[in-house]
């Protein structure tokens, strides 16, 4: 089944609600309610780059990644602006899988340094998008776009932790925008975008083209992609819902290869999170078990597919689960094998709310590395134990996985 804005947004899975009660290690308050008078990293951050001398201006200029975020409360008439750069020498490379080298301080040092310019809009007026026409087209840039903002009123200062976005710094009521200078818009991007292709067979055009998940992200959420009725996507489901079409498109020619013929268990771990991945000599199914070791207790959470993918929305670990699919399937793909895989991603306490791209990125840099090999699945369960913080017996009761590759005699 193919996830739509309309399912994402009534669905929130049962981890993203227990995370939205995570104790930040920074500030000891609740992630999502923090604010500048309770978080002295944020404030001293705040200090150290002048960020209320250049927002005392009335335009502010800056890079912007180019990136439009489009917000989700009160859809479909939601905040939505660019995140402005108010100081490029602490930005992030545009390459994801360069952030797992970074620590979590690094990470959240840069983001909070990106002010974002809001104002209301319609997503579902997507192709009259008013002052935000200019940056949503340089949505589409692959290179830095500049750009020039004005605002007005007071400046919020509250960190915007989401569940599956990675957060923000200062919040402005934007008043218009301009790009300075023209975005680099690849011709076959600019090709799609013009040929009103269905979204979802532009969202695989793009990939097979060489596109990142990022990029692609970016072009739904900003409305740029889809046929007839074009709207804006806020952008914690466009991440999900990318995730989720590439990945289905990946395990559909999966499914054709043959079978790996021994059980595989690769690891790596980053930003207080663990992954191992254990693949078995199978047809192809999946399950994602998350364990946060906050709360051992409700852990793990758990959602899996049988041979033939799942029809409703992973109720337990939502976008974990369609990033982490994803990273499975584009290995097996790359390697020319099919296989089941059973998950276990570990979340360690020094973890804060940046983004559901770890869970991407930390699998997939685990089934880039060295793996071991085992002959049954007892064996391979055996290895895996001792590297795990909560306990195998508590991912054994939870696993539905475990128990059907027992049934089908998966252990001699």
């Amino acid at each position: 089944m193919a996830l739509t804005p309309e399912t994402l947004g009534a669905a929130t899975s049962a981890s993203e609600v227990r995370g939205e009660r995570v104790v930040c290690e920074v500030c000891r308050n609740v992630a999502r309610f923090c604010k500048l008078s309770r978080c002295p990293f944020y404030r001293d951050l705040l200090r150290e780059l002048e960020v209320e001398r250049q927002l005392s201006r009335e335009t502010v200029y800056g890079p912007t990644p180019p990136f439009v975020l489009v917000g989700e409360r009160g859809y479909p008439n939601v905040y939505s602006g660019p995140l402005v750069s108010l100081h490029p020498e602490v930005s992030l490379t545009e390459d994801p899988r360069a952030w797992l080298t970074r620590s979590v301080e690094e990470l959240l040092r840069a983001r909070l340094t990106l002010a974002f310019f809001r104002v209301r809009v319609d997503v579902r007026k997507a192709e009259r998008p008013g002052r935000l026409e200019e940056v949503r087209e340089a949505a589409a840039s692959v290179k830095p776009v500049e750009v020039e903002v004005r605002h007005s009123g007071a400046v919020t200062y509250r960190p915007g932790f989401g569940l599956r976005a990675m957060p923000h710094g200062p919040s402005l009521r934007m008043v218009d925008a301009k790009t300075v200078g023209n975005p680099s818009i690849p011709k076959s991007v600019d090709e799609l975008i013009e040929e009103r292709v269905r979204a979802e067979a532009a969202v695989r055009e793009l990939s097979r083209r060489g596109f990142d998940v990022y990029y692609i992200t970016r072009l739904l959420s900003s409305g740029l992609l889809g046929s007839a009725s074009r709207r804006m996507v806020p952008t914690e489901w466009s991440i999900t819902a990318v995730d989720d079409m590439l990945g289905r498109d990946a395990i559909r020619r999966v499914r054709r290869l043959p079978p790996i013929d021994e059980f595989r268990v690769y690891r790596h771990e980053a930003l207080h999170n663990r992954a191992i991945v254990l693949l078995t000599p199978t047809v192809w199914m999946f399950e994602l078990l998350e364990g946060w070791l906050r709360y051992p207790e409700e852990s793990p959470y758990v959602d899996h597919e049988l041979h033939f993918g799942r029809t409703e929305y992973a109720e337990n670990t939502g976008g974990a689960y369609y990033a982490v699919r994803l990273s499975v399937a584009r290995h097996l793909e790359r390697i020319g094998r099919q296989a089941g895989s059973i998950v276990f991603f570990e979340v360690g306490r020094g973890w804060i709310p940046l983004g559901v791209w770890r869970f991407r990125e930390i699998t997939a840099a685990a089934l880039e590395g060295r793996y071991e090999r085992f002959g049954d699945l007892r064996e391979a369960l055996d290895h895996i134990a001792p590297f795990l913080e909560i306990p195998m017996g508590r991912y054994l009761s939870k696993s539905a996985l475990i128990r059907h590759l027992t049934r089908q005699g998966s252990l001699l």
